[in-house]
This record gives structure tokens, C-alpha cells and sequence, in this order.
């Protein structure tokens, strides 16, 4: 299937349309990826890259289309076209998949800012990145931020990592503490994970 070539600002044009579409559930929920970012923090799809890099690009694409958890989100995979010869972001669809690739001279993590703020004011969206900075503007946009690891961890053909509980908090009498004794701080549900 052929790649469209779009510039960027029809291109939020493009995206903000498919936020109309609803799914039994409600509002469709966006995910926007960090494409390179969650190759390289999977061992599996590492050892792809170093063989072909658009190999590793089509198996990270083909698992995120075969996980049922994530039939009813609109997903956007973004990927780094800084070093290539496109003048402009470059869209392909496979599926219910759109991959972008940036333009000559803009990094990735400017179309995934970018993509994030508009679909912000329309709809949730969550953005995969370990990236601080990326994390941090599409925080400020209003976005929910997902690590790449907590990704992988979610989709199919990934092992399951179980994390050790913590040791049951037993009060002595000058630590008494009301309320419930397993339920986590305000902070620390705050900067969970989400759940795919």
C-alpha cells in the first residue's frame, strides 16, 4: 500500500477527523508511540533492528495491530525521517495503524508533541515514550504518559513480569496510621502505569 505524503498541518486535520468515530465504549482513545524508543527497549525487536530496520519496524507494527487490548484505541506509531530525503511527514496506514515518519530536519519527538497537544483538546490520548522531555510536554498538554517497558509488558507474546509485593506495614504505637494500610499514597497512584 502506498505511503501518502501529507504536510503537517492537513495532516491534523486528518487525525482530528478520526476523533469523531466512537466505539461501543465511548470515545475512542488515542496512543501515540515513540516507534524507535519502544524498539530499542525491547531485547527481541533490538536484535531485529540490527538485521533490518524496517523488518523491526513492521513486527513492532504487526504486534500493536494483534494485541486484543487495543482493538477500540487509535494508534499512531511516529518514527524518526530526520536523516531521510522526505521535505515533509510522510503517513502510512496498515490496517488500523497509522505510522508516521518526521520530516528532513524535524526529529520524531516534535510530530509526537505536536500530534499529542491536538488530539488533547479533542479526545484522551496516551503517549509511549521514555523520553523526559516528550513526557513532560505532553503531560502539560493533558496527556496520560505510558513507559515503553509497561507497553511491551501488555501485548501479546511478552512474558509477564509479576512485581514483588512490599512487606505488609505493621503500625507500632507511634506510627499509628488511619485508614487503609495496603492502599497506595495519592502520589504514588498518581504516577502508576496505565492500564492498556
Amino acid at each position: 500500500m502506498p505511503g501518502r505524503h501529507l504536510p503537517l498541518s492537513s495532516l491534523r486535520t486528518i487525525v482530528s477527523v478520526k476523533t469523531m468515530v466512537k466505539s461501543g465504549r465511548g470515545a475512542v482513545r488515542h496512543i501515540i508511540i515513540d516507534g524507535y524508543n519502544v524498539i530499542r527497549a525491547d531485547p527481541r525487536l533490538q536484535s531485529l533492528e540490527q538485521g533490518s530496520m524496517e523488518h523491526a519496524r513492521n513486527v513492532l507494527v504487526q504486534t500493536l495491530a494483534s494485541s486484543p487490548r487495543l482493538v477500540n484505541d487509535d494508534i499512531v506509531v511516529v518514527f524518526d525521517g530526520r536523516g531521510g530525503t522526505r521535505s515533509h511527514v510522510h503517513s502510512r496506514k496498515m490496517g488500523r495503524i497509522t505510522t508516521l515518519y518526521s520530516a528532513r530536519g524535524q526529529s520524531a519527538d516534535d510530530v509526537i508533541v505536536s500530534q499529542a497537544q491536538e488530539l488533547a483538546r479533542v479526545g484522551r490520548v496516551v503517549v509511549v515514550s521514555n523520553d523526559v522531555e516528550v513526557r513532560e510536554h505532553c503531560r502539560a498538554a493533558g496527556c496520560e504518559i505510558s513507559a515503553s517497558e509497561n507497553l511491551l509488558g501488555q501485548i501479546p507474546g511478552r512474558p509477564r513480569t509479576v512485581q514483588p509485593r512490599e512487606r505488609a506495614y505493621e503500625p507500632t504505637l507511634s506510627t499509628a496510621k488511619r485508614g487503609n494500610p495496603r492502599k497506595a499514597s495519592k502520589k504514588a497512584r498518581k504516577n502508576r502505569d496505565i492500564r492498556f
